[in-house]
């Protein structure tokens, strides 16, 4: 099974946390990568305007995007770790799934129509952030579907 993080983000490097729930996961069968995108149409386009940011971002993620995506963005499904964990059964049942982690402007309206998406909180996260607290959510998800004692009720 296998699960893909993609995030609008300057830094290609993947830290030593993510590399750490990475590791996790893996511990739990599952293949977890990160990709952090920033090329230069996103530079220049952050530059000029929201539009241009938020369309650059969607060129960026268009051969990623599939039936099994999932946006992160603000005014997404709010849910619970268990809420969170039933979701990614499902996907992981049908052999993985995609997250996307948009740039500061986020997604457009007509890919935020396409795909299903979440919000991890209320709170703004910087795009470090919100790849660790959903690292984390993904293996506390994977933890309570495999009945591992990391989750705590």
């Amino acid at each position: 099974m296998k699960i893909n993080i993609y995030a609008i983000c300057r830094d290609s490097n993947i830290s030593t946390l993510e590399s750490q729930y990475i590791k996790f996961c893996k511990s739990l069968c599952v293949e977890l990568t990160v990709y952090n995108i920033f090329d230069k149409h996103v530079r220049a386009a952050q530059r000029l305007d929201s539009k241009s940011a938020k369309n650059s971002y969607s060129l960026a993620f268009q051969r990623h995007f599939d039936n099994k995506s999932v946006l992160l963005d603000s005014n997404g499904k709010m849910q619970d770790s268990n809420g969170f964990s039933n979701m990614l059964g499902d996907y992981l049942n049908m052999g993985g799934m995609s997250f996307f982690i948009a740039g500061a402007f986020g997604f457009e309206d007509s890919v935020l129509k396409k795909y299903p998406s979440i919000s991890l909180s209320k709170l703004t996260f910087s795009h470090h952030i919100a790849k660790i607290v959903l690292l984390e959510q993904i293996y506390r998800g994977l933890s309570i579907i495999n009945n591992h004692p990391y989750h705590k009720e």
